[in-house]
């Protein structure tokens, strides 16, 4: 039941979406929690989406952009037009759990010191495959959702603490984007709930993974692709910004060869499918805009309240907690397992 006001909003950016805005805007319908209301910025699309909201779903408030303005501005927009204590962000191609809603309310009403929450992931198709159970980073700039691509064997059933959240299925308290800001439109798509979620670690926030908060998640609905020239250009660029922006001197020179060792990589996953233009673009965007990240790094750390001493150690016990993630899933795949022993051998 749509609320007038409501304890929590859930806001979904769409871009051209209509085919899957019927799946997640009924499985919204159905939740136990009924306290909520629903606002859509739709980012220009051209395929009847708004028409199909307002025709389907009135209720549902939307948003307008002429132009598709990125991921940042669009939830931005939904998140200051907002009133209520709490706000949930979804991406378009999700289906909830009837329960969700509910089970990330739960623990904020009784959690006080928890700032937001992460949700446990599925693939849509294969309902017992994760898509992530929280979100972990590597301390290059990368995120990585933790439990991907897993079957779901009882690991990831126990609620803890974790770096951060997918931005696709999570929920906030207000007044976490009123201590963190809110999503850097700089970014435009993808990595900016990495970016912000380094930020609230900075600030001594709090995220915890809910396991009984299950989405699931159909995947890369708007680009349409997890790998395109799109996506590697955006990608590219976006890891230097993170680092960039919200490293202190001291950890970004602690970080170089871990830094260099994720670039070599990835380039040979670029080469691999013959994206290097692309690449070679995000790279040139970089560059450019690092005066930028630079200015905006030195808001975000004089801000900072914890140590960076404490602030190492959060990156560096996440990223072993991606690694033995990467470790099982390839070892269930029958891939091999060296490299990533050799890289924990040698950086962890």
């Amino acid at each position: 039941m749509l609320s007038n006001n409501p304890a929590i909003t859930v806001i979904i950016p769409n871009l051209n979406g209509k085919r899957f805005l019927g799946i997640c805007l009924d499985s919204i319908n159905r939740q136990t929690f009924h306290d909520f209301s629903i606002i859509i910025v739709d980012n220009g699309s051209v395929d009847g989406s708004v028409e199909f909201i307002r025709d389907h779903y009135t209720d549902v408030q939307v948003i307008e952009f002429k132009e598709n303005r990125g991921f940042g501005a669009a939830v931005n927009e939904g998140i200051k037009r907002a009133k209520s204590e709490y706000v949930c962000l979804l991406n378009n191609d999700v289906e909830l759990h009837p329960n969700f809603l509910k089970e990330m309310i739960t623990v904020l009403e009784r959690k006080k010191d928890v700032d937001y929450c992460a949700a446990k992931m599925f693939n849509y198709y294969d309902r017992n495959l994760l898509d992530g159970a929280g979100e972990g980073v590597f301390r290059a700039g990368v995120g990585y959702r933790l439990g991907a691509l897993e079957y779901d064997i009882g690991i990831f059933d126990h609620q803890r603490r974790v770096f951060g959240a997918c931005a696709g299925a999570a929920v906030y308290r207000r007044s976490f984007f009123e201590k963190v800001g809110y999503f850097d439109e700089d970014f435009f798509s993808y990595l900016e709930d990495v970016d912000i979620n380094f930020r609230a670690n900075l600030y001594g926030l709090r995220c915890v993974y809910i396991p009984n908060a299950k989405v699931f998640h159909i995947g890369s609905a708007t680009t349409g692709s997890t790998f395109n020239r799109f996506t590697v250009r955006l990608t590219t660029r976006n890891i230097f910004n993170i680092v960039a922006k919200n490293y202190p001197i001291s950890l970004i020179f602690k970080s170089l060869p871990a830094i260099l060792v994720y670039q070599v990589c990835w380039f040979f996953i670029i080469l691999k499918r013959r994206q290097i233009l692309p690449y070679l673009q995000g790279l040139k965007e970089a560059l450019q805009g690092l005066p930028k990240m630079w200015r905006k790094r030195e808001e975000v750390l004089s801000r900072k309240t914890i140590s960076n001493k404490i602030f190492w150690s959060k990156i560096m016990n996440s990223e072993r907690e991606v690694m033995r993630s990467i470790l099982r899933r390839r070892k269930n795949n029958g891939k091999a397992v060296w490299p990533i022993r050799i890289y924990m051998k040698i950086f962890l």
